[in-house]
């Protein structure tokens, strides 16, 4: 795939242009390629900020605005990389080309495999570019060319979630392809399977539909989740220190979770940043029988667990790493007198607690004229709880509206820490 002098030459002068602009005033030079022009300026700015390392190499192109979307960015396709290695491995999902580039670095040989043949053309350009030498491009879709590939140690697979209306969906039942039908023949052709699905993915659901899984990891990018990971295995191979083979029937009171079939996966919460990566982990099991700390008052400190821990929903896991205090069974904040300054979220230190009373409450906050409102196991939503106070939205102080141990719902005025 080229692009001719003339083009080259606008989408330089043109790199940090608004697209909707030049769209709109298009190159009087009949020798410019406008479709393709705008595509890399708008792709390059895109890869700025979500693949930096690529964005700094000159000669490499870039796909139309949808598959620029949907690719990973750098941090996560190289933290899904750090998990796995071997000899062998294959891409069912090659898009961009950007997890098919991390995993060739762990692996000594690969399959990447897309069904647009203009991707493929241009990971092939891009492939020399960056200089991987290691993998094999197949134009085609993983259905086709699943039984044609040899079997390898891993094979990666991130179904689309939009329908043939170009609509969003979530469940496995209706992603492409449809993993819960082509689950056996994956895991036959492979030793691990790994499997990225939306953060909206249910997780428990997806486990009674994935019982082969070892280990879920939901992967959050400077505190935004992005991305939730399964990874599966057959066989009876000790797995992290579970054994696969230990599938059993697990009762508890989650309905979702009543008495199905599942192995013990461990369950990571990754949270990462320009400047740590933190990191929760914890097995199923060990979550729902190990019980967290009950706060019986309220410390100097309030925690707001990051989106990776929220998605996870491993808050007993993070009670005990962290000897925090929760501040009800179903109110997701914790509380101490020392500052735990490596917790995996947002710090606050507690100024007042107000007993909630509508007309009393607002009356008590009515000096303060704007503020972040969160709500935590509260009868309002934050937006009915800010009409209630009658406050603007800012960040002049932080309010949780929220549930303590003794029942009582009130409010917490706090000051982010930090924000000194």
């Amino acid at each position: 795939m080229n692009i001719n002098e003339p083009t080259q030459h606008y989408i330089s002068a043109h790199a940090s242009d608004d697209v909707s602009h030049l769209a709109l005033h298009p190159s009087k030079d009949p020798q410019v390629d406008m479709p393709m022009a705008l595509q890399q300026i708008a792709g390059r700015q895109k890869a700025k900020e979500k693949l930096p390392e690529w964005y700094a190499i000159e000669g490499i192109l870039y796909p139309k605005k949808v598959s620029m979307e949907q690719c990973s960015s750098s941090q996560t396709a190289e933290y899904k990389a750090s998990l796995v290695k071997g000899n062998l491995f294959a891409d069912f999902s090659g898009g961009f080309g950007v997890d098919t580039a991390a995993f060739a670095k762990k692996f000594g040989k690969g399959y990447y495999v897309e069904p647009q043949q203009e991707l493929c053309e241009l990971f092939q350009h891009n492939c020399k570019v960056l200089d991987i030498n290691n993998v094999n491009i197949v134009n085609g879709t993983m259905e086709d060319n699943l039984a044609a590939i040899e079997p390898v140690d891993m094979i990666y697979l991130d179904p689309s979630r939009r329908d043939t209306h170009g609509r969003r969906v979530v469940s496995l039942a209706d992603c492409t392809p449809n993993l819960l039908e082509w689950k056996s023949a994956l895991l036959d052709r492979c030793n691990i399977l790994m499997v990225k699905m939306s953060p909206m993915i249910d997780i428990s659901q997806t486990l009674r539909d994935l019982p082969e899984t070892y280990a879920v990891h939901v992967v959050a990018v400077e505190g935004e989740c992005k991305e939730v990971v399964f990874l599966l295995k057959t066989g009876n191979e000790m797995i992290n220190g579970t054994c696969r083979d230990a599938m059993r029937r697990v009762s508890t009171t989650d309905p979702i979770e009543t008495d199905i079939a599942i192995m013990n996966p461990t369950i990571v919460a990754v949270d990462i940043n320009k400047n740590a990566i933190t990191r929760v982990e914890t097995t199923l099991e060990t979550e729902r029988t190990t019980p967290p700390h009950i706060a019986t008052e309220l410390g100097t400190y309030l925690y707001e667990p990051n989106a990776a821990v929220m998605k996870a929903g491993i808050f007993n896991a993070l009670s005990q790493q962290f000897q925090i205090s929760k501040l009800a069974k179903n109110t997701n904040l914790f509380t101490t007198n020392e500052l735990r300054e490596n917790f995996p979220g947002r710090i606050f230190r507690i100024e007042t607690l107000l007993e909630f009373h509508p007309r009393k409450t607002a009356k008590e906050l009515s000096q303060l004229e704007s503020a972040s409102i969160a709500v935590r196991n509260f009868p309002l939503t934050a937006e009915e709880l800010r009409k209630t106070l009658k406050i603007k939205d800012g960040n002049e102080s932080y309010l949780f509206g929220c549930t303590l141990w003794n029942g009582s719902k009130v409010i917490l005025q706090t000051h982010k820490i930090g924000d000194e």
